[in-house]
């Protein structure tokens, strides 16, 4: 019976092993950074829908800016150790505060730095 090792990934550079694991069916590019990053501690930040809803929000990417945008975004601003924790804390953020269809501003302790906050006018019914 064959096995499947990935150990490998540990110790290529961070795009070879997104490459290589994107090239499984299924597999997209939050998919392998959530298992670089979560598995083997590599330098890889996983954008989601909450990761990129609160970063196009607070003013980290535009609007409209794609996922590869908003993890370039976030990798040039923090360091490689801060991504895990991060990411734990955004998703949170997003499923309990920022919510896509009804942002909790009222308790965000982000408002001050919340363009969606503070730029209730712009944001189309909110979002």
């Amino acid at each position: 019976r064959g096995e499947y090792n990935l150990d490998f990934l540990a110790h290529i550079p961070v795009d070879e092993a997104v490459h290589y694991l994107t090239q499984f069916p299924g597999v997209g590019h939050k998919t392998a950074s959530i298992v670089l990053l979560f598995c083997f501690n590599r330098a890889a930040f996983p954008v989601d829908t909450h990761v990129q809803r609160i970063s196009q929000r607070i003013g980290i990417a535009p609007r409209k800016a794609p996922t590869e945008k908003v993890k370039a975004a976030w990798e040039a601003l923090l360091p490689p150790e801060t991504f895990y924790t991060l990411h734990i804390n955004l998703l949170h953020h997003g499923r309990q505060v920022c919510q896509s269809r009804q942002a909790r501003c009222e308790i965000c302790s982000l408002q001050a730095q919340c363009d969606y906050f503070n730029s209730t006018n712009e944001w189309t019914n909110r979002e």
